[in-house]
């Protein structure tokens, strides 16, 4: 066991030792930045048609198709007073499937619609104080989904989920991915001997607020703004005195920097935040069977009110380390009914129910350089049901670690590795948690991997708990830009 650790602690110093490089710049105090003002929004149509297929044992096989369009808006604010992550979106789809097997052969097609809008905001006042305003709204609607064959049915759904956060707190996280380019252009033209002098950390955080300045300015045509930003940047390292020789080394390296390294979410600040929760959640399912002349309805509705606590601290330990943890604590109350009808009988079902949720989790990342990333998150989290109609208690666990990895192999091939673990037992998936996301503006950024996620807060499911479970999954992937 210990020369298994000595192997692995050599290993890792020698992983460190690879891809680091002696610089200076990088005492820079990354941990202090604070970034200018920000103010960007985006508006994106797009659209995925695909085809599947597989053969199983037996001579099953099947294959289907899925056309879908999604309309996006993402706005990104961050200034003296105001932080704030918006997100909405509006889904079509529509999905279509024949599967055949040993003595019989079915078919389905279904079509759904989805609107979902996300928010959060924080308002400040003096010494970090904030009222926040946050919340989670969605609607999905599925027309139809009809199979045909092995099952015959037709259903009809639908279901509605608004979820407002309101809260107080103290504190800020500030994003910092700026500096760290500035940083990285930098450490470039150092290593190339095209840095004029040592740059001093007045001098990092202009280059840093030209980066911030010109990184959120929309242009419609990408070429065009491409430009635009080499521009703005050789304009601002020249006038800053920071190059001496002008030559293609010095714009080869000035381009890769800005347009191929990957934009990794990076924040710096404690955050303390307390307030209330109420939620709503509403469904409505008509369900058909062919084979028996025979309709179903079912309905349901939720409601609850809850407290919760979160602390948030992120921290850039060094150009290259990075510590975030996230803990939050949620206590409430819910009420959930339901009723079912059918052509012969109906039934009512009632749940009353206290709640508590506490949820932790540390992200351990490095960012060695402009084409590499590691990280570990382990989590855990506890849940507590006590149900007061049947006088139960309900004790949950749900615990495990994530594993991403990412490696920039040319200016067009990437390397993502993804890996989880996972242990659920009796866990309340259903009290709305209020992890933030990591102050990230980049939904669109150049990487393929989870890093650019910018969902705003975890909404309520009621209809997602579990016993016991253990869940494990890998991923590797390979993208090449063609264009």
């Amino acid at each position: 066991m210990k020369k298994a650790i000595s192997i692995f602690s050599l290993l890792f110093l020698l992983f460190n030792f690879s891809f680091s490089q002696e610089s200076a710049i990088k005492n820079y105090p990354l941990k202090d930045y604070v970034a200018p003002d920000i103010k960007y929004r985006s508006f994106d149509l797009s659209s995925n048609l695909s085809s599947r297929g597989f053969t199983a044992v037996s001579d099953n096989n099947h294959y289907g198709s899925s056309l879908n369009a999604t309309l996006r808006y993402y706005e990104y604010i961050n200034t003296k007073k105001h932080q704030g992550i918006s997100s909405g979106w509006f889904y079509s789809g529509f999905d279509f499937t024949n599967s055949k097997y040993d003595t019989s052969e079915s078919s389905s097609k279904a079509m759904s619609f989805d609107i979902n809008y996300g928010t959060q905001n924080r308002f400040y006042k003096k010494n970090k104080v904030f009222i926040g305003v946050h919340g989670y709204l969605d609607y999905r609607i599925d027309p139809f989904n009809d199979e045909t064959g092995k099952n015959n049915y037709k259903r009809q759904s639908q279901r509605f989920t608004i979820t407002p956060y309101i809260s107080v707190g103290k504190g800020r996280i500030e994003p910092v991915e700026s500096a760290r380019r500035a940083m990285d252009i930098l450490i470039s033209l150092e290593k190339y001997n095209r840095l004029a002098l040592a740059p001093n950390t007045s001098l990092i955080d202009s280059l840093a607020r030209v980066a911030n300045r010109i990184r959120y300015k929309r242009f419609f045509d990408n070429r065009f703004k491409r430009i635009y930003q080499l521009e703005e940047l050789d304009k601002a390292i020249q006038n800053l005195g920071l190059v001496d020789s002008l030559d293609i080394v010095y714009f080869a390296n000035l381009n890769d920097i800005w347009n191929y390294a990957p934009n990794f979410k990076r924040g710096s600040g404690t955050r303390y935040e307390g307030g209330l929760i109420p939620d709503l959640f509403i469904h409505h399912n008509k369900f058909e069977d062919k084979d028996e002349p025979r309709n179903s309805i079912g309905k349901g509705n939720s409601y609850g009110i809850y407290g919760f606590f979160s602390f948030n601290r992120m921290r850039p330990i060094s150009y290259a380390w990075q510590s975030s943890l996230m803990i939050d604590l949620t206590l409430g109350y819910r009420d959930y009914q339901s009723t079912y009808e059918d052509d012969e009988s109906s039934r009512e079902t009632k749940w009353t129910n206290l709640k508590s949720l506490l949820n932790a989790s540390w992200q351990f990342g490095f960012f060695p350089n402009t084409r590499t990333y590691a990280g570990i998150t382990p989590f855990i989290g506890i849940s507590f049901d006590r149900d007061l109609e049947r006088s139960d208690n309900t004790f949950g666990v749900s615990s495990g670690f994530r594993f991403d990895m990412y490696y920039y192999v040319s200016p067009r091939l990437r390397l993502t590795f993804d890996a989880s673990f996972n242990y659920t037992e009796n866990f309340d998936f259903s009290v709305p948690s209020p992890f933030w996301n990591n102050l990230n503006p980049n939904y669109n950024a150049n990487t393929s991997t989870s890093y650019t996620d910018n969902q705003v807060a975890f909404p309520v499911d009621t209809f997602n708990s579990g016993s016991k479970k253990i869940l494990y999954s890998a991923f590797v992937g390979l993208s090449y830009a063609i264009f």
